[in-house]
């Protein structure tokens, strides 16, 4: 009798410690990459489409995987006389493999106002190296949306997002109506 309470639980331990070794060797292959997961199941991190894009909140950084040749699309509003930057990291990790991200805040009616060093888009080519990004606009007009997008293609790309917005007041150069402000011209 005392015999079968000690080996009941010895069995039901190492039923256990089997099962989760072989958990754990599941998980370490797919992270060696010996075992193959799918493009699709690679993908990580906010979704947004261009019916629906994801809201971007300016003071969170956000870490994304994007595989299958997917687009994906983000929106922030910025308010009248403020800036949105969006800082874009972006890293191919499969060796021997091409991908390529394309990254472009809209352009609507009425137009972005530029920000000096900065652009409206940037294409990257990464073969197993990471590429950075600085996408910004000003807003002159009334508070309005500004919508990111980023399309992948080839290889999955792991992408990090970082954005900021700050008033433009003080920002590109004086103002010729008041020679001691600064605002941003369109």
């Amino acid at each position: 009798m005392k015999i079968k309470s000690i080996i009941r639980p010895g069995i039901y331990i190492c039923l256990f410690s089997v099962l989760l070794c072989l958990v754990s060797c599941a998980e370490m292959g797919r992270d060696m990459g010996i075992d193959d997961v799918t493009e699709v199941e690679m993908r990580s991190g906010l979704t947004g489409t261009a019916a629906h894009p994801a809201v971007i909140d300016p003071f969170q950084k956000y870490e994304l995987v994007m595989a299958a040749n997917e687009c994906r699309y983000f929106i922030m509003k910025v308010p009248q006389n403020w800036y949105w930057k969006v800082y874009i990291t972006a890293a191919c990790r499969k060796e021997a493999a091409e991908g390529r991200l394309s990254s472009e805040i809209s352009q609507l009616e009425p137009p972005w106002a530029p920000l000096p060093g900065t652009s409206f888009s940037k294409n990257m080519i990464l073969h197993h190296e990471g590429d950075q990004a600085l996408l910004a606009v000003g807003n002159t007009d009334q508070t309005r949306y500004a919508v990111l997008r980023l399309c992948q293609e080839g290889a999955p790309i792991n992408i990090s997002i970082e954005s900021q917005t700050s008033s433009t007041s003080n920002l590109l150069g004086p103002d010729s109506d008041n020679p001691d402000t600064k605002v941003l011209k369109p």
